[in-house]
């Protein structure tokens, strides 16, 4: 059996890989993963190195054995100036490709600010078109993750910063409007939030910082 690398895949530009999102490239023939380009070597005030961050690209055509940089995803900009995109959740569904995205303008040297999660679409991956910015439980959300539900609706988990941090939930029927409908785990602050289905069950994993 082969046994894949550790770590798997480290950005050669700023060797800040973080907040991975897993998708097969139809178009490509290749597993692509989306992540977070943290600015991770850069000498820098307080957390702006978390910041300015672009999406970037590593691509695997031997099923996830070994990985290649392609660079960071182009123009998904839709305001003026350098933003910040972090924790891309990526899905394809009906022949087009969604992202929701955590959206910070500009490039803060701390955690405060206003945060969003956008909805983009593209129908190859690579050209990306900005639908909105979803109105949510407050305008500190970041971290979306997205899955199916058996009842056919789309649900969309995420962190709250304006509520304790607190996992809250929205729901869709189309992906383009989101209905929230309120907190799901309260217990303690946690962050990026990944659900799937195993042995008829549904997972959900968070970062809790321990």
């Amino acid at each position: 059996m082969a046994h894949a690398p550790a770590p798997l895949f480290r950005d050669p530009i700023h060797d800040g890989a973080a907040d991975p999102s897993l998708i097969w490239n139809r178009e490509e023939h290749a597993w692509w993963l989306l992540y977070t380009n943290r600015r991770a070597n850069i000498d820098s005030r307080g957390v702006s190195w978390a910041h300015g961050t672009d999406i970037g690209i590593a691509a695997s055509t031997d099923g996830g054995q070994t990985w290649r940089y392609r660079g960071i995803l182009p123009g998904l900009e839709f305001e003026r100036g350098r933003n910040t995109f972090w924790a891309p959740e990526v899905l394809w569904h009906s022949g087009t490709y969604h992202m929701y995205v955590s959206y910070v303008p500009g490039i803060a040297h701390d955690w405060t600010g206003p945060r969003h999660i956008v909805h983009m679409t593209s129908p190859n991956l690579w050209d990306w078109r900005y639908e909105s910015k979803l109105p949510l439980s407050s305008d500190r959300v970041i971290d979306a993750g997205v899955s199916r539900m058996p009842s056919g609706q789309w649900r969309m988990w995420y962190k709250d910063e304006a509520h304790h941090a607190h996992i809250y939930a929205a729901d869709s029927d189309d992906l383009y409007t989101w209905r929230v409908v309120g907190p799901v785990l309260t217990n303690k602050a946690q962050e990026g939030p990944n659900v799937f289905f195993w042995r008829d069950s549904y997972w959900m994993i968070t970062d809790m910082w321990q």
